[in-house]
């Protein structure tokens, strides 16, 4: 058993379940009760409490995503060398999600004016990055499979 594989794949899956899990909470429960209850002064001065704490998290998921993903390819993809013509495309696609998740999440949770378009659409924007992780997540599964099948040749067939 490789421990550093096991532990970075375990931050990795830790850090995508609390930045997409905050997402859907945001959402599907935070955002649409604050604007049933709220007054617009208590809804912005709420969103920029949750802001200001929320954003650590979001910067340092990223941070972890991006560490522990490099690790979990260098161990589990370059040594192995993939034959597939299936996986570099698929894993391609991933990552531009992942950095389309990044880059949403990121604009979300800043306060300059640059970003105010995103912000304004915030529940539109958390749809978005809600799909691509689920997307991330589907990939991620394929990529599994893919890899392991040469493995263990009858996995899968026809890919």
């Amino acid at each position: 058993m490789n421990v550093v594989l096991l532990i970075s794949r375990w931050i990795h899956l830790a850090s995508a379940i609390v930045a997409v899990g905050g997402a859907v909470f945001m959402r599907f429960a935070l955002l649409p009760a604050a604007k049933a209850t709220l007054t617009d002064d208590l809804h912005e001065r709420l969103r920029e409490a949750v802001r200001a704490r929320w954003v650590k998290f979001v910067y340092a998921s990223i941070a972890l995503l991006l560490i522990t993903g490099s690790i979990n390819f260098a161990i589990l993809v370059i040594p192995s060398k993939i034959k597939s013509h299936l996986y570099h495309p698929i894993f391609g696609v991933k990552i531009l999600a992942a950095f389309a998740v990044f880059f949403i999440a990121s604009a979300l949770m800043s306060r300059g004016p640059g970003f105010a378009g995103i912000r304004a659409k915030r529940a539109k924007w958390l749809g978005i990055l809600i799909a691509l992780g689920g997307l991330i997540v589907l990939l991620s599964g394929i990529l599994n499979q893919v890899r392991t099948s040469q493995i263990h040749p009858t996995a899968i067939t026809n890919m």
